[in-house]
Order: C-alpha cells, then structure tokens, then sequence
C-alpha cells in the first residue's frame, strides 16, 4: 500500500487527536486557575500562552471589554507575557483594528497578509510593521454578548487555514464563561474592597467636626484609593466665588496650597460651575484644563480626575488627584472619587455650620458680656441660669448671688411680670419696672423680654435698660406742663380778654388798617396758644384716667367748616387748598365738641405744616353701621410718614422732622388727638394717603336717637 495515501488518510484523525488534547489541557488548565481562586490576572496570560504554543505561532494577545466594550484587561506575548499599558493603542485597536472588528461583529476573522489588510495595527517597533504576518482572532462569546477577543500572530504569509481559525475558536468558547466568572469575581471582589475602605473613610471623615482634620483625612482615604502623584483638595470662597486649594500631598503640595482659581478657569473651575466629575487621561487635548498650577508648582500634570463635593445642591469646593503612578485614571478612579467627595460634602458641610456656630456663639456671648445693658437669662419658671458683667456691676450682686435668685427677686413685690407662656420667640414684649439693687436703691429701667433658644431648650432672655436719665427729664417736662398749667394760663386769659376789648375800640372804618391786621394776627395767636394750653390739660387729665366732661350730638359738617374758618388764614398764608368731602347727610356724632374740634385743627394743622404750595388737603368721613362708629380721614400731598414711625409718632414729644420741612412743634398735637380719640371709645391711626401723603384716620361714636 502507499505510505503517501496512508498519511493522507491519518493526518485528520491526527489533527482531531491534536484537537481534543488541546481542549483537554485548556479545561484542565481553567480548572487549575478557577481552583486558585479565579485569578483573571493568571487566566489571560496562561490562556494566551496556550493558544500561542497550541497553533505554533509567534505571539499574541487577549483583550477584556466590559458591557459598555470599554477595555478592562490586555495582554500579549512575545518573549515575555505583560499588560498593555497604553490607552491610545488600546483605543486605537477598538476602534479601528482586528480584535475591534472582530468583538463589534461577533465573528471570527482570518488574515492571510497583513500588508494587504488595513484593519491590522502594528504595535510600534514591533516587526508586524514591515515585514507580513498571518492573524487569526476569535471572541470570547457568551450568552450573545462578547466580551473580549484572542489574537493570534505568525510570521509569513498564509501561516493559518481554517482548521486553525476552528481550533482558536474551541479554545475561546471555552474558555470564555471561566474568563467571564473571573471578570465578576474580580469585579465584585473590587466593589467589596471598595466598599470596606468607604466605609473605613465614612467612618474616618465624620468623626471630627474640625474641617482641617476631616481634609487631612480626606486626602489619606484618597491616597489608599488612588495612586497619583499628587492629591488636593479645594473649597469654594463664596464671596469671591473662587476656588481655594487647602491641603494637598505630593508633588508640588507645598506650591499648590493658598492658589486661589476663579471658577471659569481650569478643569477644577470647570467641575465647581458644572456640578460635574471629569476624567481628562492627556490635559494637552483638553481645552478645559488650565496650567496655572503647573506654573506654581513647577511640575506638569499630565492626566486629572476631579469631583465636585455638594451638599443640597451648592458646591462646597472640588477634590482632584493628578498623574497615575500605574497605568492611566479609569472610570472606576473617577467613581471612586465621586465616592469620597459625596462622603466628604456632608462632613464638610457639618463642619463648616459647626464652625459658624461656635463663631455665632461667641459673637453672642461676647455681644452678652460686652452689651452696656444688664442681660438675664432665666429658664421658664424664672430662675436666673446666666447674667452678664453689665448686670452685676450696675446691681452690685455677684454672679453667683444672682444665679440663687429669681427674676421676680429683682423687681418689686408689687410688679407683675409677664408670665412664661404669653412670652414668644417672634415678639418682644416691653414693660418699666424700678429694679432693685444690692444697696436697696431702686434704679427705674425699660424691661424687654423675650423667648430664645438654648440647646435642645428654650430660656427667657430680660434685657433691662436704665432710664434714670429718661425718668428725670420726663418729670421736667412734667413741671414744665405744670407751670403752663398755673403761671400762663391766668396771664393769657387776660391777654386775650384785652385784645378783644381793643378790637372793640378800634372804629368800623380803619377795620383794613394795618394796625387792625396785626391786631388780627396778635387775637389768632393767642388763641392757638390758649388752644395748646388747654391740650396739654386734656393730656395730663386723661393720662390721668379721668373720663371725658360732656358729651353732645355734634353735626361733623359744620364741625368740619368751624375747623376751615379757624385755619382759613393758614391755608391762605400757604397757598394750599382745602378739600370738603364729607357727604352732605352725615349721623351725628357723641362726642365732647370742643376736644373733637381740638383733634381736627390739630390733624389739619399738622398737614398744612407738611405741605406745599398747591397741594390739596383732604377731610373726608364714612359711617361705619356694624360698629355705630364714624370713619373720618385727614390726608396730605406730602411726604408721607415712614412705617417705622407710624405707632410712635402718637407719643408725647415724638416728632418726626421731614427732608427739606420747617415745621416746628413740641411733639404734643398728636398725643392729644390719640388721647381725645381713645377717650371717646375710638381709635386713630396713620397710612398712606391715595394722593401718596399721609392720611390720618379716626373713628367716633355715633349718636343714638
């Protein structure tokens, strides 16, 4: 028989043997790697050195994507089995070379001549690059997805065949579902690691309230997680709007530490205005990044990872690493980051409003001690937990001697304080009280009381102010009242009562003399002094609870033409004009008519001060039915009166001076009108007039028929 045809006949069951010992030893050889503990660092290369010896070629390579086919594993043969470290060439291959092809397409491909293939990529420096090579490259399949691919290279042309391309393709199938266990297991082996040293960090960064020790922390975590050259952190200056580089390690920290970047420059800049981390594997290819620390530091950052640490929403500041020591930044890297800031933001955070506490604590307690007015505080029942220096040095008793008292053991038997649950956070309540001192010399003082928060509790804060100076000159002002009362107005009835004798003896025809016009003004003026003469003895008699004389029914529309008759030569005098818009059927009124027609010269009067030339004042009234009350209202062209003043401008001796205003007086006219008002059951205020001055308001009884 021919030996020839003998081998023909026995080279396929020789291949097919070749075959099944090569599946053999590659199951055997995944079962050796699975038992050690599913090493994929172990598999790739063993498998890849397999493949090489099994098909006689001269060296290869495996890549691992994940499922988004970005490159997790790479490694190749030659004289000896490594990782490929460069990111460009792996992103090279993906996207345009034969294991790209071969993982996008899920089938396996056969290259007979390398010259003639443009999908083929030579490594640089390798001798793929000028000389033809034969490639074969199956993926790692599994359930429809690959997730990966082998390559297999030989010198020469058509080195491989179809047999070959079906043995590579046996070996990948099988070997794809140990590779792809391997895959996880490394990648859930990672997150449980990543998740201990989170939460170690966790742990670590929220233990101090001190933001330089939580930053300090920070950047240790960060040095366990990532293997960069340089680590920093940076926080936001919110009234420059500027990022400020706080604490760094590495190389340049010294340099970096205090640079101020305005949060339009730079890729940090960048994250802080964006809310967003970025990864940047080669900083000359992206725009975003700013050289301005290289400047200060001297050294170059090459690639960069940074996150933004926010809290509710604000950006409190940015953490970056730069330059991987190892390989390039991932994605993984950048997540990691992510995780430290998210970490960090809220320790950060808590630090930063514990240290506006602590500062806001002692701006109060030096507020508390410093205040030139003696400050108590009590607990709800009264008694004194904390009183300043203000309050022993004006009281004589110790601080000690005061925190064995009680509120009430400083004010008299008879005083009656305000009782702890009429007493608010949101309102101060005012009362006077003469406190009492070591010495038993009691000191008259303005009490303002109110509720505020302690801790978890609540104490009553009694802040006293000495009115001693207030006290004497209010009495006086009172003796002053008082020597109106009894020197001038016996005088000034006499005055009076003699110029209207006068007015009698002056003839008929010299009435338009100018001796009678100053007679005329001489009579006016008397009166409007009479008139505040007996104001100011309303005001002590009715500050003195003494109820109003007699009450009549008064009709206010001629009430209201006395009143203009009286002050006619005042609007005269100004130029001003006077506006009747009472209803002509107006109810009558209950009142005491000299007091009410007291109140409206005095409301007229205090608009004629406060306006100008053609300017128009305003008096009009409306009934109210519900209440049996009159509405009337005094309004001006003015200026207006400001909110703030609108309570106090009713007080005795109050008086707001205008822009650009003359007007004089004692400050009584409106005390009276409140006084007179209040005594007749009404009420009197102040608002904006519809012509933008002010308007006075009061209501009156009406009188029952």
């Amino acid at each position: 028989m021919d030996h020839s045809i003998q081998d023909a006949e026995y080279m396929p069951e020789l291949r097919d043997s070749e075959r099944l010992h090569t599946l053999y030893v590659v199951n055997h050889m995944l079962k050796q790697v699975e038992a050690d503990g599913l090493n994929i660092k172990l598999m790739l290369p063993r498998v890849l050195n397999l493949s090489v010896q099994q098909l006689e070629a001269d060296d290869g390579s495996i890549i691992v994507v994940n499922e988004t086919q970005k490159v997790e594993h790479a490694w190749l043969t030659g004289e000896t089995t490594q990782p490929i470290q460069s990111e460009e060439f792996l992103e090279t291959i993906m996207n345009s070379g034969v294991a790209g092809w071969v993982i996008r397409n899920h089938q396996p491909l056969i290259i007979h001549d390398t010259q003639n293939d443009e999908r083929w990529l030579p490594r640089p420096g390798h001798t793929t690059s000028h000389q033809p090579w034969s490639v074969i490259c199956t993926p790692f399949s599994v359930r429809d997805r690959v997730i990966g691919a082998i390559t297999i290279h030989k010198l020469g042309t058509n080195q491989f065949d179809e047999r070959d391309l079906s043995l590579l393709t046996a070996i990948s199938n099988q070997a794809a579902s140990s590779i792809e266990n391997a895959r996880l297991f490394e990648a859930s082996q990672r997150q449980l690691t990543i998740s201990a040293l989170l939460n170690e960090a966790s742990r670590v960064i929220n233990s101090s309230l001190d933001i330089n020790e939580i930053m300090q922390s920070l950047l240790a975590q960060m040095n366990d997680f990532l293997n960069a050259e340089a680590i920093s952190i940076a926080l936001v200056d919110v009234q420059t709007n500027e990022l400020v580089y706080q604490v760094a390690e590495g190389i340049g920290a010294e340099e970096i530490v205090g640079l101020r970047l305005p949060s339009n420059q730079g890729l940090s800049g960048w994250v802080m205005q964006h809310s967003e981390p970025a990864l940047v594997a080669n900083t000359r290819l992206d725009p975003r990044f700013h050289h301005l620390g290289d400047k200060r530091t001297g050294y170059s950052t090459l690639a960069m990872i940074c996150a933004p640490m926010i809290f509710k929403g604000d950006v409190l500041g940015t953490i970056q690493a730069i330059n991987p020591i190892d390989g390039t930044f991932t994605e993984q890297d950048l997540d990691v980051l992510v995780n430290l800031a998210n970490i960090a933001s809220t320790a950060i955070a808590n630090a930063q409003q514990y240290a506006r506490t602590v500062a806001a604590e002692s701006r109060y307690t030096s507020l508390f001690q410093d205040s030139v007015d003696p400050i108590i505080l009590t607990d709800l029942r009264g008694h004194i937990v904390e009183a300043n220096r203000r309050a022993s040095d004006l009281w004589g008793f110790s601080r000690s001697d005061l925190l064995n008292m009680s509120i009430q053991d400083l004010h008299p038997e008879t005083a009656v304080l305000p009782k702890a649950k009429k007493i608010r956070s949101d309102k101060v309540i005012m009362f006077h009280s003469n406190v009492r001192t070591k010495n038993a010399n009691p000191i008259p003082m303005e009490v303002y009381t109110k509720r505020t928060s302690h801790g978890e509790g609540q104490l009553l804060q009694w802040i006293h102010h000495d009115i001693s100076e207030q006290v004497e000159l209010e009495k006086m002002r009172e003796d002053l009242t008082a020597m109106l009362f009894h020197d001038l107005q016996s005088p000034l009835g006499n005055v009076i009562s003699s110029l209207e004798l006068l007015a009698y003896e002056i003839p008929t025809e010299a009435a338009n003399s100018p001796l009678y016009a100053m007679l005329d003004i001489a009579r006016r003026s008397s009166r409007r002094l009479e008139t505040l003469i007996r104001s100011l003895l309303d005001i002590n008699r009715l500050e003195a609870g003494q109820p109003i004389m007699e009450q009549v029914r008064v009709n206010m529309n001629d009430l209201v033409n006395e009143v203009y008759e009286i002050e006619f030569p005042n609007f005269e005098q100004r130029r001003v004009h006077f506006a009747n818009a009472l209803p002509d059927e107006l109810p009558h009124v209950f009142v005491e008519e000299d007091m009410i027609r007291r109140v409206l010269v005095n409301l007229v009067n205090n608009a004629l001060k406060y306006s100008s030339e053609d300017q128009t004042i305003t008096l009009s009234a409306q009934v109210q039915p519900e209440n049996d009350r009159m509405h009337l209202s005094v309004s001006d062209e003015g200026q207006g009166i400001p909110k703030q003043y609108r309570e106090s401008v009713f007080e005795k001796f109050e008086r707001i001076q205008a822009k650009d205003s003359k007007a004089k007086g004692l400050g009584l006219g409106l005390a009276f009108c409140r006084l007179a008002v209040e005594a007749h059951n009404g009420r009197i205020w102040v608002d904006d007039a519809p012509s933008g001055g002010a308007r006075f308001n009061f209501t009156l009884p009406l009188a029952t028929d």
